[in-house]
């Protein structure tokens, strides 16, 4: 472990808001995770933190909780099984924080960096699984952003939950702004690379990406660094693992799905992540094969002696069936064919490439093969450095990045930095944030890599000093210098007791004990509020006249709560709830008071089984019960009774398995009993018997006759075969079927 990585974990908090800490669970470039206890609720849950690196007094600060604020309201109201619940948000001496269900797991990137790989037919189970949650999010309006391993979180071996959706944001005009790329470059979306307007589509090409690594152990746009990656990920198509065929997938519907999936444009891919699974399952590769009982013997006679040869039997090809169908028995009447000859028979032997970005240099168009990597990574603060001194127009957001490179003016010596920005720190990763020029920075770096330079700067022209001004004239006096005029004041909160929330205006500002500065001169509502105690609010006014003002609050203690409730949820909703018994009411079911102790709880719903569970009620809190209904099997059908008395037909769907001559000879032509067969003439005996439940021919009866000679031997040599015998239900039972012996004369 690093020096860096040891200080960090030995300043784990011992709580974080009303929640104790009990280890860590990991470190991200946003802040950390810890794993948490609440006492409230006596849950074990998952607290991530923000790390900021902002004055709490700065308007910055304001604007990122508003925000904090708005996007954790917006995953709030997600409650989906394929999703990680967000359960409350807050702040801890200006640490904002989320308080989340606590999965205990391993991400999808722990088991990839591992160098495990995935069964095919565990990937299209787990992708499922994701592709549910996904389309429920944006049926409510909310693009994910950022689905990658790292976010898929495996438990109980075969399920799978989303996480941080956090930087989430409602697919609306008003607040999802172009020109912001927030997320990881190897997992985004063509248009999110490009700054653009985000859908739900954008979630689904992730998805395939996802998928993609996970079926192959590889990434469809590999590279060696950023500027690589999002140019494959605009202009390329993905890569085809090699190993298709060995790991059981069809290479033919893999390209078909994957160039879906991953297509550059959002119309062309699938619309929702649903369709998407549907289609992946038809790259894995299913083959099926049969067996027939067919024989054919040949006859080869040289002069009065005769030679029966029986080959083994052939296979009867059976095409291809989808994997899980059942293969269809073939029915049919056991024949052979024995052909007379008097010699044997002859055996017969048988300009650029379409979208390639064009740079256009002195009038001279050049298109380059592959855009090499810039020589250096630019932060995000020197990158807008770099965009203010060449004065890049900024372009509209719908109006998409023009790929093509043009004369650029000089840049200058020293390039101003924007207030606000800062140096990276040595050894901290900087967020990838590209604003509306991202391309044209690219393409810039590309420049550099080629060998081109800007042109040097023209000297400055000579400016001639103005004249010196009359003497007559006389100067004007100086004006007096002017007080500025305080427009905001600052309110301190304190509470008894302390630690209390403060909402000023309905939003919350911290806890208690609270000073609050740069208010705005004006009325405000300040509500205190603390578990366990009565809320309080207060209107206090900040002018010129009061420019500060010192709000203190005693809290009375809220009265004994002699109930607590429960929220009952199940997939699918509409399960009807019963508490000990009595009908409560159908899913989903909010805030249903219940009486403290043990409570025994049902959910049922037609089509599936009934779950039941005890519930702890705590007087005063409110616990959730989350399920989801497993769909009862249909019940088998009742065999109908098997007769042994009976004789049943020696075919499929009469019997469950047919019966199969074990052994027996072959009849031979009766040539000193019956006329010698000429060249071209046949004749054929068809006999029916029963074959009982011990294997045995009984009941032998010649259907079709071709006189008594040729009859009595085809008899003789059927009784003395011997059958497996048929079963139906597995009970042995008697079947009647059918053999034809023909000979043919040479």
């Amino acid at each position: 472990m690093s020096d860096g990585r040891r200080q960090v974990a030995d300043q784990i908090p011992a709580a974080i808001g009303r929640y104790q800490i009990t280890g860590s669970l990991g470190y991200g470039a946003m802040g950390a995770v810890y794993k948490a206890f609440d006492p409230l609720i006596k849950r074990t849950l998952a607290i991530k933190t923000v790390r900021l690196d902002i004055p709490r007094s700065s308007p910055q600060y304001l604007s990122f909780i508003e925000r904090f604020q708005h996007e954790a309201q917006i995953s709030g109201t997600l409650s989906h099984p394929g999703i990680v619940t967000l359960f409350d948000l807050g702040e801890d001496a200006g640490l904002p924080y989320f308080a989340m269900e606590f999965v205990d797991g391993r991400t999808v990137a722990e088991v990839l960096a591992d160098g495990q790989r995935f069964k095919p037919e565990k990937v299209i189970g787990l992708v499922s699984q994701v592709a549910a949650a996904l389309d429920y999010a944006h049926s409510r309006g909310v693009v994910h952003r950022d689905v990658k391993p790292a976010n898929l979180i495996l438990y109980d071996a075969d399920k799978i939950k989303i996480t941080d959706f956090g930087i989430a944001k409602l697919a609306d005009a008003d607040i999802t702004h172009a020109g912001a790329l927030l997320g990881t470059p190897s997992y985004m979306s063509p248009e999110q690379a490009m700054g653009e307007k985000l859908d739900g589509r954008s979630d689904i090409f992730s998805l395939g990406v996802v998928a993609f690594e996970m079926l192959s152990g590889q990434q469809p746009f590999p590279g060696p660094n950023v500027t690589s990656i999002l140019y494959k990920l605009v202009h390329t198509d993905p890569v085809e693992p090699a190993d298709l065929e060995m790991n059981g997938l069809v290479p033919q519907k893999w390209r078909e799905v994957f160039s879906k999936v991953l297509a550059k444009k959002p119309e062309q891919r699938y619309q929702t992540a649903s369709a998407f699974v549907q289609d992946l399952e038809y790259c894995l590769g299913s083959w099926f094969s049969g067996l027939g009982n067919e024989e054919t013997a040949s006859l080869s006679a040289v002069g009065d002696v005769v030679t029966v040869e029986i080959p083994r039997p052939v296979p009867l090809a059976i095409a291809a069936a989808p994997r899980g169908a059942a293969v269809p028995l073939l029915a049919r009447d056991e024949e052979e064919t024995l052909v007379l000859a008097r010699e044997p028979s002859p055996q017969v032997n048988g300009p650029a490439p379409a979208g390639t970005t064009t740079l256009v240099l002195d009038g001279s168009p050049h298109v380059p093969s592959e855009p090499p990597p810039p020589p250096t990574l630019i932060a995000s603060a020197e990158v807008t450095a770099v965009v203010s001194a060449l004065g890049l127009p900024e372009a509209p957001q719908t109006q998409p990045p023009d790929h093509t490179l043009r004369s650029l003016p000089p840049l200058p010596a020293s390039a101003p930095v924007p207030r606000g920005s800062r140096s990276p720190r040595p050894g901290v990763p900087l967020p990838l944030v590209f604003g509306g020029g991202a391309l044209a920075l690219v393409a810039l770096a590309a420049l550099g890599a080629w060998g081109l330079r800007p042109q040097e700067p023209a000297a400055p022209a000579q400016v001639a000093a103005p004249p010196p001004a009359p003497a007559e004239v006389a100067e004007p006096a100086a004006r007096p210098a002017t007080q500025a005029v305080a427009t905001s004041g600052t309110l301190r909160v304190a509470s008894e007791p302390a630690g209390a929330r403060v909402l000023v205006d309905g939003r919350a500002r911290g806890r208690s004990p609270l000073e609050l500065a740069e208010l705005e001169f004006g009325s405000y509502e300040v509500r205190v509020e603390q578990p366990g105690y009565e809320p309080e609010r207060r209107r206090v006014e900040l002018g010129a006249g009061t420019p500060s003002t010192e709000l203190r609050v005693v809290l009375k203690q809220r009265a004994a709560a002699t109930t607590g409730a429960a929220d009952f949820v199940s997939t699918p909703a509409g399960a009807s709830v019963s508490v000990d018994g009595k009908p409560a009411g159908q899913t989903p079911l909010r805030g249903f008071k219940l009486q403290p102790g043990k409570r025994q709880v049902e959910m049922a719903l037609d089509g599936h089984e009934t779950w039941s569970s005890t519930l702890d009620v705590t007087a005063g809190e409110t616990g959730r019960v989350e399920v989801r209904l497993r769909e009862r099997a249909p019940a088998p059908p009742v065999p109908e009774p098997v007769d042994v008395t009976r004789v049943y037909p020696n075919e499929a769907g009469q019997v469950d398995t047919l019966a199969r001559r074990l052994k027996g000879a072959s009849p031979s032509y009766p040539s000193g009993r019956a006329p010698r067969l000429k060249s071209g003439q046949r004749v054929s005996v068809l006999v029916r018997f029963v074959v009982t439940d011990a294997g045995d021919v009984t009941d032998v009866v010649v259907v079709e006759s071709a006189g008594q000679p040729v009859d009595d031997v085809v008899v003789a040599a059927v009784r003395g075969w011997k059958y497996e015998p048929a079963t139906k239900h597995g009970v042995r039972v008697k079947v009647e079927t059918s053999f034809r012996q023909t000979f043919l004369g040479a």
